[in-house]
């Protein structure tokens, strides 16, 4: 085809046609960025295509990621009600002053429990290396960075890890014959922590804080559950 291009080029001046020839270089020189353009637009196409199959993966390892983390967070909800339930017992029988029962001695270990998800990142920290950019979905995108990059959960764990270390175990020794997060405590004077303010306060306030924790982990929950809808309706229009 080139060659024929030079042919005919080379007749039209041996033929001192010269119009003839700036217009056929002319045409030939659009010609060439027609290619040009058409192998840019076909090579813009297979990047695009890429770019949109890497967006799939990346969102179908998003929701399996995020199945996982709501699993954890309804097990938090879970753990953190049965926690906030012994606590409201015990302190409902201290303060209707009834009798010591060995069955309270569960109900008192599991009164000061808590519970925190160790919810996985490694998906969302995965596409942020890649860029937010490939996940074309302005509604995606953003839920992303307002689930994943809010970090208020962890600091309210490390708040009550505080405060339990802090202020609550050292008490435990005086109290009760042994602690254990999952198994029974005997108190070791029953009607001494019956009239203990000290007690009754770290009662009402595992209660709030538990109620926070619910709260805050529900709402974690929902927004997973809203994110998750999205990428799965947008996998099922995009593939």
């Amino acid at each position: 085809m080139i060659k024929l291009f030079r042919r005919f080029r080379k007749r039209l001046l041996t033929d001192n046609k010269v119009s003839k020839y700036l217009l056929y270089a002319v045409g030939e020189v659009i010609l060439v960025v027609l290619g040009i353009l058409v192998a840019l637009q076909v090579n813009n196409w297979n990047e695009d295509r890429k770019e949109r199959q890497f967006e799939q993966k990346m969102l179908r390892e998003l929701n399996v990621s995020i199945q996982n983390n709501i699993q954890f967070l309804n097990r938090a909800i879970d753990e953190n009600k049965k926690a906030r339930q012994s606590s409201q017992l015990i302190l409902n029988y201290l303060e209707s002053s009834q009798a010591y029962h060995d069955s309270l001695d569960f109900h008192f270990s599991r009164a000061l429990f808590w519970f925190h998800p160790s919810l996985t990142n490694d998906a969302y920290e995965s596409l942020k290396s890649y860029g937010l950019h490939l996940i074309s979905n302005d509604s995606i995108r953003k839920s992303l960075g307002d689930i994943y990059e809010w970090t208020f959960l962890e600091r309210f764990s490390d708040r009550q890890e505080e405060y339990f270390y802090g202020t609550v175990a050292p008490l435990l020794v005086d109290w009760f014959t042994s602690y254990e997060f999952s198994g029974s405590m005997k108190p070791l004077d029953y009607e001494q922590l019956r009239v203990s303010s000290a007690y009754k306060h770290i009662l009402r306030t595992m209660i709030s804080n538990r109620t926070e924790q619910i709260n805050l982990h529900e709402l974690g929950r929902q927004n997973r559950l809203k994110l998750k809808e999205m990428i799965e309706e947008e996998l099922v229009n995009t593939e």
